[in-house]
């Protein structure tokens, strides 16, 4: 039988590689790696190079946070970093670095921050449509029912793609009411004097008077726009003001498991169907602990209890509180989604499973 442990691991060499390193560099630190501390003869017989050399590319190892060069004992002694340790400045500067690209990438797709000003009916829906249509994670929408089947096609487009898709409804007559099935996750009405709004992906959006899009349609104008911060104001007062007075009156049954998700509403609403469904499910978070600036990573365990205000009935404290209690095994914490401050962890990215 072959030592397999002998072998080179080239996979992870070519890793290494991609990264910065050179072939000798990588051969050095697997060689460092997988002999655990280890003097510089051992090493260089390992990596196939001088021992003088070893020296040399250990140094640079060390500088970057890699390895750790005892030289206050003889023979000098060399040890590999813990890998958490070695990559978390790697993990840091790829966090960072998708940061930047991510927000240029979505310049150069929206031609930047963007407000228009529209008055034609037509015009307006078809932003809507637009929008609707670009979603990628989520849509909340609050118009009048009777607009809904100029835009069905592109919700329920919306919901096959695995978008959230929360809606409000004002002037809704049950005799002459839209069909609802298979365009939202959850629907509520009554709310007649709320204006009309959309945000999709809390980045792109729509706000009007209610007017705007009524029936008795008068010349007032609606907004539409391409920036974060304006979208996340907008969706945090919808849904603390507005979307708790309405009647609810569709909700979606949970989907199948697994499911993955950014946007981290979608996983309290699911979290909360499938909690109600009786069913245990594992909660697998790419997180961090709020308020610092360390790298993401993964944090797993089985949800215990949600707190949200999206479906009824709700439990949160205020409208926009949405957060899960996981139970990891050794203690229980609270999460929150991306930029959280309540929680003790917040949430780039999600996947729910069965345990």
């Amino acid at each position: 039988m072959s030592d397999t442990t002998q072998q080179p691991a080239e996979p992870v060499r070519d890793a290494l590689t991609q990264y910065g390193l050179s072939e000798k560099e990588a051969e050095t630190y697997l060689a460092v790696v997988e002999r655990g501390p280890a003097t510089a003869s051992t090493v260089a017989r390992a990596a196939g190079v001088s021992k003088s050399y070893v020296y040399d590319i250990c140094d640079g190892l060390a500088a970057d946070g890699f390895v750790t060069v005892d030289d206050h004992r003889t023979p000098t002694v060399i040890r590999a970093a813990p890998p958490s340790e070695a990559f978390g400045e790697l993990k840091r500067e790829l966090d960072t670095l998708e940061t930047a690209v991510e927000a240029r990438y979505n310049a150069g797709e929206d031609g930047g921050d963007t407000f228009e000003v529209v008055k034609s009916r037509p015009t307006i829906v078809k932003r809507l449509e637009r929008h609707i249509d670009a979603a990628e994670s989520e849509v909340v929408l609050q118009l009048p029912a009777g607009r809904v089947p100029d835009i069905r096609d592109s919700l329920r487009r919306a919901r096959r793609r695995g978008v959230l898709v929360l809606l409000s409804l004002s002037d809704y007559d049950p005799e002459s009411a839209p069909a609802l099935d298979g365009i939202a996750n959850a629907v509520r009405i009554g709310l007649d004097a709320a204006p009309s709004m959309l945000a999709t992906d809390q980045r792109r959006g729509l706000v009007s008077p209610a007017s705007t899009l009524g029936w008795d349609h008068d010349e007032s104008r609606a907004i539409t726009f391409t920036q974060e911060a304006v979208a996340s104001v907008l969706v945090g007062s919808y849904l603390g003001n507005y979307w708790p007075m309405g009647d609810e009156v569709l909700v979606s049954r949970p989907p199948n498991l697994p499911v993955s998700y950014d946007m981290f509403r979608h996983v309290v609403l699911t979290s909360t169907l499938l909690g109600r469904a009786g069913e245990r499910f594992v909660a697998e978070l790419y997180a961090r602990p709020t308020g610092s600036d360390r790298s993401f990573e993964m944090l797993t365990g089985e949800v215990v209890s949600v707190r949200q205000n999206l479906v009824e009935p709700g439990n949160s404290d205020f409208g926009f509180e949405n957060s899960l209690v996981v139970d990891t095994g050794q203690r229980r914490v609270s999460v929150g989604g991306y930029g959280a401050f309540l929680e003790d962890y917040e949430v780039k990215h999600t996947t729910l499973r069965s345990p």
